[in-house]
């Protein structure tokens, strides 16, 4: 699926997925360098820039709207007391590596905004993270492209495996639900006779 779209849209894909927590797609787009479908040096280049304008920009929404934000947001309120921990004791470590840590990475720099982290700094850790995440994650695809492929045909099983679950699965959701519509007409018609 993320392969067809990516051959589809190349480069543009891989900004717009990396803006979204694309690993996957950027993986892949790793994957397809190695073919020779799409130029490693692009899909890192478009990779960084969509990790970095989307991180740049959740900072300053942080710093701009503030304490306010995490009063208007329940959710984003209950995150950020991890993220704060995690600045108070690590610092300038926790920004450079925010992006690498799963369940916080989209809210870290809103929370790093709100903490009023100088535009500066925050950029100074930030560049060169989004360059490693996305030399990292670009490279991996584009290292273990055999690997990616023997999973990809493992992948086919899986997927006939989900839609034979998902076909069940509707079929006995339709069944039961036409059986309580029965159950539920009988008295009436009883009572018509």
């Amino acid at each position: 699926m993320f392969e067809s779209f990516i051959q589809t849209y190349g480069y543009y894909a891989v900004f717009v997925f990396a803006c979204i927590e694309g690993e996957i797609a950027v993986l892949t787009a790793g994957f397809l360098c190695k073919s020779g479908l799409m130029s490693l040096q692009f899909v890192i280049l478009f990779a960084f820039l969509g990790t970095l304008v989307t991180e740049q920009c959740l900072f300053f929404v942080g710093r701009i709207y503030g304490a306010g934000l995490l009063e208007k947001y329940p959710k984003l309120s209950q995150k950020s007391s991890k993220v704060i921990e995690f600045l108070k004791k690590y610092d300038s470590a926790f920004i450079f590596g925010s992006r690498f840590v799963y369940g916080i990475r989209n809210i870290s720099p809103i929370i790093i905004g709100v903490a009023k982290i100088t535009p500066l700094k925050f950029s100074t850790l930030n560049v060169p993270a989004a360059f490693i995440w996305s030399v990292s994650v670009a490279g991996a695809g584009y290292v273990f492209a055999d690997v990616l492929e023997s999973a990809k045909e493992n992948l086919k099983y899986v997927q006939l495996g989900a839609l034979a679950i998902l076909c069940a699965a509707v079929a006995y959701f339709f069944i039961r639900k036409t059986d309580k519509k029965k159950s539920r007409r009988q008295p009436n018609d009883t009572r018509k006779k």
